[in-house]
């Protein structure tokens, strides 16, 4: 019995928009409410989840985020400023101890090794 040949293939949903274009209007959203916006309260103006995440990272660091969702960094407090940098400090610090955990295991591997330490 053979085994069924898997699709890979990534499409893109025709209605997706451009991660500046979903910035632009995350940055419009958030420009009225001037308060936290979550993903969820997003969705109500055409935003998924990816495209949210998409357009705070296009917005240049206009937006930044927390637990509580998304602001724009004019109308965020200092602590909570500071809460997103810490935030996006420790994501990066755990991201550079995977990095250098893979890239030991993976040099066995690279070099014709069956096992990597």
């Amino acid at each position: 019995m053979t085994q069924p040949e898997l699709d890979f293939t990534c499409t893109r949903k025709p209605d997706s928009i451009t991660s500046g274009r979903a910035a632009a209007r995350m940055i419009a959203v958030l420009s009225k409410r001037r308060a936290w916006t979550t993903r969820r309260e997003f969705a109500a103006y055409g935003l998924t989840d990816r495209e949210c995440r998409a357009g705070r990272a296009a917005s240049k660091g206009r937006i930044i985020y927390g637990q509580r969702g998304y602001i724009l960094l004019r109308d965020s407090t200092p602590d909570e400023i500071r809460a997103c940098l810490s935030t996006t400090a420790s994501m990066i610090a755990e991201l550079q101890r995977d990095y250098k955990k893979l890239c030991r295991r993976a040099h066995g591997v690279l070099a014709g090794k069956n096992a990597s330490k």
